[in-house]
C-alpha cells in the first residue's frame, strides 16, 4: 500500500503584495495546485491521500473553487482521500454531497480499517486535548496512521491546536501525520511510532519553505516514508547578499547580479542586502529596485545594513552636528537595530539625501 502525506496546501491563498492583477493570477494558481498534488498521487500510485488540514486558506472560499476540489477527488475513485480539517478551513465549506472516496473527520475521535493499515484521525477544534487524548484507541496488531493538524510542543496549553508528544505516548501510532507548521520536521513519540511534518504542499509567501509531500510504504507488515518534493511553476528565493565589500551602487548590481543566477523570470525574488557599509556609501536602493523589477513575477529589497561607525573620530570632532545626532542616539534606550537604523536614516538625511520611512 502506498499513501500520501500532504499538508497546508491553501488553496486560495495568494501573496498580495505584487499587486492586485498578479495576486489574483497567484490565486488561480493556488487551486490549481490541488490538481497537481493529485496528478502526482496518480504518478506514485498511490491508494491513499492524508490531507492534514488547511486544505483552504480561509473559511470563505469560491463555490467554483469547491466544486474544481471536489471534482478532483471524485474522478480519483482508486484514491482514499481522508481529511482532517485545519484551523484555516471550515467543514461548512462542504454543505452538499461529498464524494464516497472523500472522509472527513468531525471533532472526536474515528478511524477506519484499510485492511493491513488503520487510519484514524480527527478535524482539530476548541475542546480539551487532555479529554481528546483519552479517546485515541488504536489495535496493536494494525500498522496504525493518526492524522492531526497541531502543533506539537510541550507549553502548557489545553487546547487540541498544541499537543505534547508524551499525550499520545502508548497509543499504537506507528505514524503522526501532521499538519500546521511549515517545514521538515519529525521525532519519536515512542518506541513504536513517531511524528512526522510534511512541510508545506502549497501556498505562497517568502516564509513557506519545505515545499513538498511524503510518501509512505507499508509492505511486509513494515511502514517505511520518505520525503519527495513538489514541482512548481514559482518559486519564492530569497537572499542575503552581504556588500561590505561594495564602494558603489554599481558593484552592489553587479553582486546581486551574481546572486540572483538560479532564479528564473516566474520566481518571486527578495534580497536582503546586509553587511557593514561606510557612511558616505550611497546604496541607491531604488534605482536598484526599478532595474530588477522587469526580470521577475514580483521583485523586492530589503535594506538590512549597518553603518561602520568610528565613535571616537565622531565624538572628537568639534562643532559636528553629526557627532551630537550619533551621541544621541548611543545614549538612548533604542535596541541595537533601532540605532542603526536611526543612524542610517539620520546621515543620509544630513547628507541631504531623500528619506522614506
Amino acid at each position: 500500500m502506498k499513501i500520501m502525506h500532504v499538508a497546508d496546501v491553501h488553496v486560495e491563498s495568494a501573496y498580495i503584495k505584487p499587486g492586485k492583477q498578479k495576486s489574483a493570477l497567484l490565486r488561480d494558481e493556488s487551486v490549481q495546485r490541488f490538481a497537481d498534488i493529485v496528478n502526482e498521487a496518480k504518478k506514485q500510485k498511490v491508494d491513499v491521500m492524508l490531507i492534514c488540514g488547511d486544505l483552504f486558506d480561509r473559511t470563505v472560499v469560491r463555490k467554483s473553487t469547491i466544486k474544481f476540489v471536489l471534482s478532483q477527488i471524485a474522478q480519483n475513485k482508486n484514491i482514499r482521500f481522508f481529511y482532517c480539517l485545519g484551523n484555516h478551513d471550515h467543514k461548512l465549506l462542504f454543505d452538499g454531497e461529498i464524494p464516497k472516496n472523500l472522509t472527513i473527520f468531525p471533532t472526536n475521535f474515528e478511524k477506519y480499517d484499510l485492511g493491513e493499515v488503520v487510519v484514524g484521525g480527527n478535524s482539530v477544534r476548541k475542546y480539551s486535548r487532555a479529554e481528546f487524548a483519552k479517546q485515541v484507541d488504536f489495535d496493536e496488531n494494525k500498522i496504525n496512521i493518526f492524522m492531526l493538524h497541531a502543533f506539537l510542543a510541550s507549553a502548557n496549553v489545553d487546547d487540541c491546536l498544541c499537543f505534547d508528544v508524551k499525550d499520545l505516548k502508548n497509543k499504537n501510532i506507528n505514524y503522526l501525520a501532521l499538519g500546521h507548521v511549515h517545514e521538515n520536521l519529525n521525532g519519536r513519540i515512542d518506541n513504536r511510532g513517531e511524528w512526522v511534518y510534511s512541510g508545506n504542499s502549497g501556498g505562497y509567501g517568502f516564509d513557506w519553505n519545505a515545499f513538498g509531500y511524503v510518501l509512505l510504504q507499508v509492505q511486509n507488515g513494515v511502514l517505511s516514508w520518505q520525503r519527495k518534493l513538489l514541482p512548481t511553476k514559482r518559486r519564492f528565493l530569497s537572499y542575503e547578499v552581504d556588500i561590505s565589500s561594495c564602494q558603489n551602487f554599481v558593484e552592489i548590481e553587479n553582486l546581486i547580479k551574481q546572486t540572483l543566477k538560479p532564479a528564473n523570470s516566474n520566481d518571486l525574488v527578495r534580497v536582503i542586502l546586509v553587511g557593514k557599509i561606510d557612511e558616505d556609501l550611497d546604496k541607491k536602493t531604488e534605482v536598484i529596485l526599478n532595474d530588477f523589477a522587469d526580470d521577475y513575477f514580483y521583485f523586492e529589497l530589503h535594506d538590512h545594513t549597518s553603518i561602520k561607525i568610528d565613535i571616537k573620530k565622531i565624538q572628537s570632532e568639534k562643532l559636528s552636528l553629526k557627532a551630537e545626532f550619533v551621541n544621541l542616539i548611543y545614549q538612548s534606550d533604542l535596541s541595537d537595530r533601532q540605532k542603526q537604523e536611526c543612524i542610517k536614516l539620520g546621515i543620509a538625511s544630513l547628507r541631504g539625501e531623500e528619506i522614506s520611512l
